[in-house]
């Protein structure tokens, strides 16, 4: 039976340690999202703003901006959030024009925090 998304928000909303919360991130860290069937990296440049590397030929690559994480397959969105079982959703530029691209359901997400060298 089809949970209603409802449901779905309520649960989701019950669980934050489940989230990523994406002003967490800095410039140089890595942020990878793995669905069922591809692994996005993403090194972050400022902000939501990324250089984006694909396990797929047929993913974009390059410059994007994270948006946040769609519900199922409504059109119910949380910006600048991940969770499992959401939908990664970003910005590219396909041509002279911005383009929306959503994953199917996250798996697994990782954040490694970039270490600048300390000399002293």
């Amino acid at each position: 039976m089809t949970e209603d998304w409802e449901t779905f928000i309520s649960r989701q909303a019950a669980l934050p340690e489940d989230e990523f919360d994406l002003e967490t991130v800095r410039p140089g860290d890595l942020l990878r999202v793995v669905t069922a069937h591809t692994r996005y990296v993403f090194r972050i440049i400022d902000g939501q703003d990324a250089m984006l590397s694909c396990s797929r030929a047929d993913r974009p690559e390059g410059q994007v901006r994270i948006a946040g994480c769609g519900y199922s397959f409504s059109t119910t969105f949380k910006p600048r959030r991940l969770f499992c079982g959401g939908h990664l959703e970003f910005i590219f530029v396909r041509g002279s024009k911005p383009t929306r691209f959503r994953t199917t359901s996250i798996q697994i997400i990782e954040h490694c925090q970039h270490r600048a060298d300390s000399n002293g």
